[in-house]
């Protein structure tokens, strides 16, 4: 008798999310891009992108939503930048290790910003004990980061835009909830876009951070609109995966194979990983169990 197999459709938008996850990722590795400049063309080439979804669902009418996304957008100015210059000094894969990092402490900080939480995760002991189990390993896989020379090199690079990633998803639930859901996702990108361009263009026209040669360098210009069309392809197969599934927190969990894929695009190049990849594989098993414990009912 033959075995059938159905694999929920949400799962293949999941998938390729965090295949174009991973393209970002490796596209920044193989160009090397400036990372001020690539910051800005991508951010240029998303907004040309949602510009037509824009005119079509139009844009929200509450002020809050562009004062909340104002303020979000100071903090990926200074983090988009540092993300891109950070992947060809040390990899698309350590970056790609490391990110989950937030996701774990987000975890537990939420427990102060929450304390009533606590109670919740002691009504069930078998989930609370298998939490604790997932957080003594992620703080052992920390431990062995720290003693890897590489990967506690990408963590002082990149340090902010853990920060930025543990904040960010607070701040975007703020800022969904003032906006109609068939508007927020275009006008949330292309907000945030027209947002840190302007940001961006003031700082350079005061500090020149780039020669305009680079700036407005093929190399960064090209680099800069790759990234934006599989950052969108990449939106686009998030948001439908959320849309389809029938719990959100498995999405955030399967992103985290872009980590795998990109492991899995070395391998094909004959690409040595100096890094400890057994530890940072650890740290994305940890990010990944406790988004599906946080679940858990």
């Amino acid at each position: 008798m033959a075995l059938e197999f159905n694999i929920p459709v949400w799962v293949f938008f999941g998938v390729g999310a965090s295949v174009f996850s991973a393209l970002v990722l490796l596209i920044q590795d193989r160009f090397k891009a400036d990372g001020f400049s690539l910051a800005f063309w991508n951010k240029a080439g998303c907004a040309l992108v949602m510009l037509p979804f824009v005119i079509w669902q139009g844009l929200p009418d509450q002020p809050i939503f562009y004062l909340l996304l104002g303020v979000q957008a100071l903090l990926w100015v200074v983090s988009d930048v540092i993300f891109f210059k950070s992947i060809p000094v040390v990899g698309a894969g350590v970056i790609s290790r490391l990110q989950p990092l937030a996701v774990i402490v987000t975890f537990v900080l939420w427990f102060f910003i929450d304390p009533a939480l606590l109670d919740t995760y002691l009504e069930t002991p078998v989930r609370f004990a298998l939490v604790f189990i997932v957080l003594c390993l992620a703080a052992f896989f920390a431990s062995q980061l720290k003693q890897c020379e590489m990967s506690w090199r990408a963590i002082k690079l990149i340090w902010f835009v853990l920060v930025a990633s543990v904040i960010g998803p607070i701040m975007a639930k703020l800022v969904m909830a003032h906006a109609p859901l068939h508007q927020a996702p275009f006008a949330w990108v292309f907000c945030e876009a027209l947002f840190m361009m302007s940001i961006w263009g003031v700082y350079y026209t005061l500090r020149r951070p780039v020669p305009q040669a680079v700036f407005l360098s093929a190399l960064s210009i090209k680099t800069g609109f790759y990234v934006a069309t599989v950052s969108s392809f990449m939106v686009v197969m998030n948001v439908t995966a959320f849309h389809l599934v029938d719990n959100p927190a498995y999405i955030p969990a399967v992103k985290f194979l872009d980590a795998l894929i990109i492991l899995m695009v070395y391998k094909f190049q004959g690409r040595r990983e100096t890094a400890n990849v057994i530890a940072g594989l650890g740290i994305v098993g940890s990010a990944c169990s406790l988004v599906i414990l946080r679940s858990w009912q």
